[in-house]
This record gives C-alpha cells, structure tokens and sequence, in this order.
C-alpha cells in the first residue's frame, strides 16, 4: 500500500471513534472501581489526552511517516525493525484480544448454541475482505455504518433516563483512592492508549493541517460518549451488577423491558468492535509490507488473519480467563507500546533536532 492512498478527516474521525467506542459497547473501562468507576474514568480519560498529544507531536515532527518508519529515522534500521516488529505483534495481540470479545459475548448472550470458533472465523471473514480492500474502501465503510453505534449509544441512555438510581453513586471513595488510580490506569491503556496504532494511518490523511484538530475532536466526543455509558451503566446497575455481570451494558439495556436489545447490542459490537480490529489487522499487514519493502499489503491479509483467529481461539481458555487478563494485566503489559517508546522517540527526536542545530550553529 503506497501513500498515495487518502482518507478524509471525517473518515479518519469516524475510524478513531468506532476503534475508542470498539468493546466498550459491552464492557465497562475502569469498573473495577465499582461505582466509583465514573471518576477512574475520568482521571483514565485526562491520562489518555497527554498520552494523545505525545503521538501527535512524535508525528508532527515527522510529517508524512508512519510509525515504522519514525522507529528507522530514530533507532536506526535495525533496532527500529525490531521495535517495529514487536508493535506489530501488539497490535496483532490487540485484534485477537477484540476479536475474542466478540466471540465470547456471541455464544453467551446471542446464540450460545454456536460454537466459538464459527463466531470468530464469521467475524474474520468479514473484517479480512474489508482489509483486503484497502484503508479507503475500510474508512468509507466506516462511514456509513460507525455513526449508528454512536446512535445505539444516545438512544439507549435516554431510553434508560427513568431506570437511573443516583443512590449507586455513593458511597463517595468509600474504598479510598487506590481502587480509582489503578481502575484509571486501566482506563488510561484502554481504549485510549490504544491508539498509538493510528501512528500507522496518519501519513494517510489527505488533509494534514485539519489532523490536530481532528484527533482533539474525535478523542473529546468518543470519551463524552463513553463517560456516558459508565455513568448510566453505575446508577442502574450499582456496584453489585458491575461486579457480578460479565457484560454489564447488556443487562442494563435488559431494563428497557418494551424492546430486545440483545440482537442490537449484538450487532452495535460488531460494527464497533469490526472497527477495531479492522484498523488492528490494516496496522499489521501495512507495517509488514513497509518492512518488506512490498508496494501490496494484500499478500500479508490471509496469513495474518489465519493467525489472529488461531490466536483468538488459543490465547484464553474461558471468558473469566479473557477478562482478568484485560483488566489484571493487559495494562502493564501495554505500558511500553502506550508509553515508554513513545517518550523515548519524543527524546531521541528532540536530541537529536538540537545537535543539528548545535552543528550548523
């Protein structure tokens, strides 16, 4: 895939929504703080917003690359290679981690008659001819059918308005500040440092002037969107549905008692989470042609999705399994993705800009 490849900032916009949103359809960020996940979010979502600003300026100052290729300018070939490899392999891990949420959230809720691996391999059939067409057939699709999960998100609050019990939002830190900081720290990794990926689609933005803008906007309505959901999720639910419910969006929807949201909620995480691992698999299978220096990133699409979906099915042995990974260790785990090389890029590349002043001075 050549850069000569384009996507609007509106498409660019919608594909960082849909990815943020992703499983937060049918998954509470930072309800290991119980109620009090409403405030861990909001400390996550102000984390992400530094984390935010760290990629768009390592971008800035290297206008029209991708992550790869800032990893080669900095780290030199081959230890730029290597980072480049094992951020592949994270956002690899990334998709199949989604992927597998769709899945479990499918046979549990949906049609639990359905074995997992038909879900996954359903699931990757489709996302692997979106990303075998390419960023803008991806993007465009994106465009039509990302905003409804905007929708689904509104519509189902409002429809939910007479079900809120501000009573679930006490008591106040009444398991002190530990919980919230490290339910935040969860936040903080996920979704929103987990958009370091999009490092790989910048380049492809074809009007570059309206990306900070753009970035800002999109991160400013997803997080409003999403503290919306915590919020209602935790004065219907309290404290004990939060801690008790796999899904816990799905059992408040259930409160709506005149329609069945369950296919909804269903197809909303599809669309959601397709979005996801869409820009998850384009990330990888982009990176390996530039790594390769191959001008068609289609050769990569069936052995990666081979992989993602062995991966998906392999990796967890049961849906508790899948879970206490993604809150008990996947941030940790993402710390030097979402973080540390970020900040090390930042400082290599700011060195590195001053001894070529020093020089010419």
């Amino acid at each position: 895939m050549v850069k000569q490849v384009q996507i609007s900032p509106i498409q660019f916009s919608i594909l960082l929504m849909g990815f943020i949103l992703g499983s937060t359809v049918i998954m509470i960020p930072g309800s290991n703080a119980l109620n009090d996940a409403w405030l861990a979010y909001l400390i996550g979502w102000l984390g992400g917003f530094v984390l935010f600003s760290i990629y768009l300026l390592l971008y800035q100052r290297h206008p029209n690359k991708t992550l790869i290729e800032i990893h080669q300018i900095l780290l030199g070939k081959w230890m730029g290679n290597i980072v480049s490899l094992l951020y592949l392999w994270y956002f690899l891990h990334l998709g199949t981690l989604v992927l597998r949420n769709f899945g479990e959230y499918a046979i549990t809720v949906n049609i639990p008659e359905t074995p997992l691996w038909f879900m996954v391999l359903l699931y990757i059939i489709v996302i692997g001819y979106s990303v075998k067409s390419g960023l803008e057939v991806t993007s465009r699709t994106a465009e039509l059918v990302v905003p409804f999960v905007f929708l689904f998100q509104i519509g189902i609050t409002l429809l939910l308005i007479p079900h809120f019990d501000f009573a679930n939002l006490r008591p106040f830190l009444g398991r002190g500040l530990s919980p919230v900081f490290s339910a935040s720290f969860s936040v903080l990794t996920f979704p929103f440092g987990e958009t370091v990926v999009f490092m790989m689609l910048f380049p492809y933005v074809n009007q570059q002037k309206k990306l900070k803008k753009t970035f800002i906007f999109s991160f400013l309505l997803a997080g409003a969107l999403l503290l919306m959901g915590v919020f209602r999720d935790i004065t219907i639910l309290g404290e004990t549905g939060i801690d008790r419910q796999i899904f816990p969006p799905h059992l408040a929807a259930k409160r709506i008692e005149f329609l069945n949201f369950d296919p909804l909620i269903g197809v909303m995480f599809f669309v959601g989470g397709g979005a996801k691992v869409c820009v998850c698999y384009l990330a990888v299978v982009m990176g390996l042609a530039q790594l390769t220096n191959s001008k068609d990133h289609r050769v990569f699409v069936y052995p990666i999705g081979i992989i993602l979906t062995g991966l998906s099915l392999w990796i967890y042995d049961s849906t508790p399994q899948m879970l206490q990974w993604a809150v008990d260790i996947w941030p940790y785990y993402s710390i030097p993705f979402q973080i540390v090389l970020p900040v090390i890029l930042l400082i290599i590349s700011f060195l590195k800009s001053s001894n070529k002043q020093q020089v010419k001075s």
